[in-house]
């Protein structure tokens, strides 16, 4: 029987009182009933009571097979032993001191030992404020006030990037000359007229939008979209030979690609450049943002110097619990747990499209690292605008009939991997996955 997403809903709805109910009390002090925008999903949002390792459970006692770690963050799973130790051990020390510890030069050499385009770092509070802190760089050291980013991607919720990001397909304009669209309301009216939209996958579009622009531009700002969408390395090379070509700064967001390897997708891709913005991953499950980059540059955010003309703090920035937590997570991550990651993404890829091609839905499916999306079309999907045609209804009614068959995260940033998963959780949620979709 075919199941509508009515019924689906209705359903869920009926197997998580506890969930609506807590929805339900929600919406009477927050808007939309929970505390941020990106936990609500229909019919309404189910509320997680606790987690270990690769699972969740609900507030009415249903577990889950997690694929979402907390927007991609948790690739060592939920509350993995290092982790809890180093963050236990710093909770006797105190919870801050307005004042450098020594954890913060330990994390640096980590992080700088392991990305060779890093030779300085500082903390940020989340991706959002080191993405603001990078234009802000950008655009004092070059004097130039507009800003390049590709049509699609997301660098954080402020007015300097948060344009184009999922716009509207009959206001993008031509794919040669992407129109710049603000993503939000209320937001700068210079907002798009100060960024340059390009789009992924076309190098002839690209060095041509930034050869235009080039007298205007302080820089480019490029996500791989690593798992997301099906970008080959070289076009990431072309953005980073035509950016030194033209003398154009180029900053690498790898706050959701760092799963691609155990150096970033920097170094799977081979792409050096000259900023990098981190967040997720690298605070352990710790609100955390991290800017690292050529010293050079790095060096205007110098406090100490009194030529400095930028200022980049804040109270918790580089706090005690993130960076314990951010260490001993970057720590473990060595080659053995990606090859472990990559051989979990390699048997998911490849049991999805079997299972699809089974079930005679057309299927595109993408994945690097440790992420991997499922899109259902019979299109390969390059960008934005050719992963906003695919079939939705039909993906929505999947990840509703998941849920009920307790798998959590499908959509969004697709399907996220962590070391605790085994090959068998793999293959029962092929098995699974099977099923749903012979009805």
């Amino acid at each position: 029987m075919v199941r509508s997403r009515r019924y689906l809903e209705e359903e869920l709805t009926r197997v998580t009182p506890n969930s609506r109910s807590q929805w339900e009390r929600g919406k009477q002090s927050m808007p939309g009933g929970v505390i941020k925008g990106a936990y609500w999903s229909p019919p309404h949002p189910i509320y997680m009571d606790r987690a270990e390792g690769c699972h969740m459970w609900d507030l009415d006692g249903r577990e889950y097979l997690d694929f979402e770690g907390h927007h991609t963050a948790m690739i060592l799973g939920h509350n993995p032993k290092q982790i809890v130790d180093a963050v236990t051990n710093e909770l006797g020390k105190g919870f801050g001191f307005g004042a450098p510890t020594s954890l913060e030069a330990e994390i640096a050499e980590e992080i700088i030992s392991r990305v060779p385009s890093i030779e300085k770092i500082r903390f940020a509070n989340s991706g959002t404020e080191a993405s603001l802190h990078v234009t802000r760089l950008m655009r004092s050291v070059t004097g130039r006030h507009k800003i390049a980013k590709f049509e699609g991607a997301y660098h954080g919720s402020h007015d300097a990037l948060e344009v184009s990001t999922a716009p509207a397909l009959d206001r993008v304009g031509p794919i040669e000359s992407p129109k710049s669209v603000a993503a939000q309301d209320g937001m700068s009216r210079v907002s798009e007229e100060d960024v340059v939209v390009i789009p992924y996958n076309r190098p002839e579009y690209m060095e041509k939008i930034l050869r235009q622009h080039r007298d205007e531009l302080a820089g480019v700002f490029y996500d791989p979209k690593a798992g997301i969408y099906d970008i080959p390395y070289d076009f990431a090379r072309s953005v980073r030979s035509v950016t030194k070509d033209l003398d154009l700064l180029l900053v690498m967001d790898e706050i959701v690609s760092f799963r691609a390897g155990f150096s970033g997708y920097q170094c799977v891709s081979g792409v050096k450049p000259d900023l990098t913005v981190y967040g997720k991953i690298f605070g352990g499950g710790f609100p955390v943002g991290v800017i690292g980059g050529r010293a050079d540059l790095m060096d205007l955010f110098d406090s100490s110097l009194e030529t400095n003309k930028l200022g980049q703090s804040g109270t918790f920035s580089g706090n005690a619990f993130t960076l314990t937590a951010g260490l001993a997570t970057l720590r473990c991550l060595t080659p053995e747990v990606y090859e472990h990651l990559n051989l979990l993404r390699s048997a998911l890829h490849e049991g999805l499209v079997n299972v699809f091609n089974s079930a005679e839905i057309p299927c595109c499916v993408v994945s690097e690292g440790a992420l991997l999306n499922l899109y259902i079309t019979d299109q390969e999907v390059h960008d934005y605008r050719e992963q906003s045609l695919v079939d939705k209804e039909l993906f929505d009614r999947i990840g509703l009939e998941l849920l009920l068959n307790g798998y959590y995260g499908w959509g969004g940033l697709g399907l996220s991997l962590s070391l605790p998963m085994k090959l068998s959780h793999i293959d029962e949620f092929l098995d699974t996955m099977s099923s749903i979709l012979s009805r």
